[in-house]
C-alpha cells in the first residue's frame, strides 16, 4: 500500500500521491509542512539555511526582512517535495482569493510587465490589536491562474503589516522558497514586478494618509483661530459700547 505525503501550508493543504494530486482543507490549520511517517526515518540536517535553487548559495532568512506571513509561507513551500505540488499549492491559493471589485481593475491598478494581466491596489486601516497603528491590505486579480495564485501569496504574506514592513520584504525569497524553479524567466519577472508595484502602492497610501492627517490638523488649528480672533472682536465691542 502506497503512502501518502501531506504538505500543509496554513490551513491549506495538498495530498500528493505518485497516481494524482488534489487539494483540501483540514480541520485545524498547521503553519508547518507535515510529513508522513513513511519519511520520519530519513536523516535530515537540523538548522539548516534554506538554499537557492540554481546555485550552492545559502540564504539566510534574516537577512530577507519578510513579514511572519510571508516567512511561514517560504518555509513550507520549500519543504513542498516537488515542482509539481508547488504548482498544484499556488492554483489551490488562486481559488481562494477574494473576489477584487470593479474599482480594482482600472488602469492605474495595473502591474507592468506581466504575461497576465494583473491588477492591484490597497488601503489602509487600523490594525486589529492597535487601532492607532495602521496597516496595509491589499486587493487584487488577475486572469492567469497560476498569476493569480502568486498574486495571492503576496496578498496573503503582506496583508496585515506597515508599509514599513512591506518595504524591507527581499524578492529572493522567491528562490528561498523555491517558487522560481516552478516559474518560466517571464512570470518570475511578472512576480518582482507585482512585489515592487505593492511595495509602491503601500508607501503611496502612507503617504495619503500622513498628508491627511497634517491637512486635517491644520484646519482644525486655522478653525481654532478663527474662533479665538472672532471672540477677541466681539469681547473689544463689548467694552467699546459699554
Amino acid at each position: 500500500m502506497k503512502r501518502s505525503t501531506l504538505v500543509t501550508i496554513s490551513g491549506i493543504a495538498l495530498a500528493h500521491q505518485a497516481s494524482h494530486i488534489s487539494a483540501w482543507s483540514p480541520t485545524q490549520s498547521s503553519a508547518f509542512t507535515s510529513i508522513s511517517s513513511s519519511h520520519r526515518s530519513e536523516k535530515r540536517p537540523s538548522c539548516r539555511p534554506l538554499a537557492m535553487s540554481s546555485t550552492d548559495k545559502e540564504i539566510d532568512m534574516e537577512s530577507l526582512h519578510l513579514t511572519p506571513e510571508l516567512e511561514m509561507m517560504t518555509k513550507a513551500f520549500a519543504r513542498i517535495p516537488d515542482e509539481k505540488t508547488r504548482h498544484k499549492q499556488l492554483l489551490y491559493m488562486a481559488s481562494k482569493l477574494e473576489e477584487a471589485g470593479d474599482d480594482v481593475r482600472v488602469p492605474e491598478n495595473k502591474v507592468p510587465g506581466c504575461l497576465s494581466t494583473v491588477h492591484v491596489d490597497c488601503v489602509l486601516v487600523p490594525k486589529e490589536d492597535d487601532e492607532s497603528e495602521k496597516v496595509v491590505k491589499y486587493f487584487g486579480d488577475s486572469d492567469g491562474l497560476l498569476t493569480k495564485g502568486l498574486l495571492a501569496l503576496l496578498i496573503r504574506g503582506l496583508s496585515g503589516c506597515t508599509p514599513e514592513q512591506i518595504s524591507k520584504v527581499d524578492p529572493k525569497f522567491i528562490q528561498a522558497a523555491k517558487i522560481s524553479q516552478t516559474l518560466t524567466p517571464g512570470r518570475n519577472n511578472g512576480f518582482l514586478n507585482m512585489l515592487a508595484v505593492m511595495k509602491k502602492k503601500a508607501v503611496d497610501a502612507a503617504d495619503v494618509g500622513t498628508n491627511g492627517d497634517e491637512i486635517t490638523a491644520t484646519n482644525d488649528d486655522k478653525n481654532g483661530d478663527v474662533s479665538e480672533a472672532e471672540t477677541i472682536d466681539n469681547a473689544s465691542r463689548e467694552i467699546v459700547t459699554s
